[in-house]
């Protein structure tokens, strides 16, 4: 069973991250739309061309990028291995930031404080996790977006500093945001998922519960996060 898992958008010309989050899924077509409106509203207009993996998590958001441009080739299906721009910081993330959480939950299984197959241990660990995992992210994401890309040979992209490249770009690039779009039919937004830190929400709920009633706050860092998860395993 996942734990956390990372649901992650890159832009294909400046290598910008647009969005990096740890959810508890990034199979559910609501949730990836969600994130994907968020950060059209947030940069104020839609990408003119998507591309995505061939997973059914991705059909909201092909319709609504045909819907709001007029075309169907505004997005693209292709294969993972094939999409290297977001391939690349895959890998560059596995090798510098993924594998301190590796190591740590791996420790906590076999020291036998968690069983990955028991649903509400997963869902109590990420409820302690979530948000200390996602304030590393957003810190991952600044200093990606910040840090400057060498050139290398054979790209086809410019090298430089992602957000630099995405606000100001070099010439002779272009203005590919979609903006003055139509509005969303009501359908779209009523399928829309919020992010959340666990699958079940009334568990969520009595987590939240359980975590007022014993004075603890929001955990910041990882010794608060495992204070917070063997505080509510009591309970569980």
């Amino acid at each position: 069973m996942p734990l956390l898992l990372l649901c992650r958008c890159i832009d294909g010309y400046s290598r910008r991250i647009m969005w990096l989050t740890a959810s508890y899924t990034n199979q559910k077509p609501q949730l990836i739309a969600s994130y994907f409106l968020t950060t059209v509203d947030h940069v104020g207009g839609y990408p003119a061309h998507v591309r995505t993996d061939c997973g059914t998590e991705n059909g909201i958001i092909a319709s609504i990028q045909s819907f709001v441009t007029g075309h169907n080739s505004a997005h693209m299906y292709g294969t993972s291995p094939g999409n290297q721009r977001i391939e690349a910081w895959w890998s560059f993330f596995r090798r510098n930031h993924s594998q301190y959480w590796i190591e740590l939950f791996e420790q906590m299984r076999d020291s036998g404080a968690f069983h990955p197959g028991n649903v509400r241990q997963v869902d109590c660990l990420r409820y302690a996790f979530m948000s200390v995992i996602q304030g590393h992210l957003d810190e991952v994401k600044r200093h990606w977006n910040t840090h400057r890309i060498r050139p290398s040979v054979g790209s086809r992209c410019p090298a430089g500093i992602p957000d630099v490249l995405y606000h100001l770009p070099n010439a002779p690039a272009v203005n590919c945001l979609f903006q003055n779009c139509p509005p969303l039919p009501l359908q779209i937004h009523q399928q829309l998922e919020e992010p959340r830190s666990c699958e079940d929400t009334d568990f969520a709920m009595y987590l939240d519960y359980l975590r007022n009633f014993s004075n603890l706050p929001v955990p910041h860092d990882t010794d608060s996060a495992l204070k917070l998860y063997f505080e509510l395993m009591k309970y569980v």
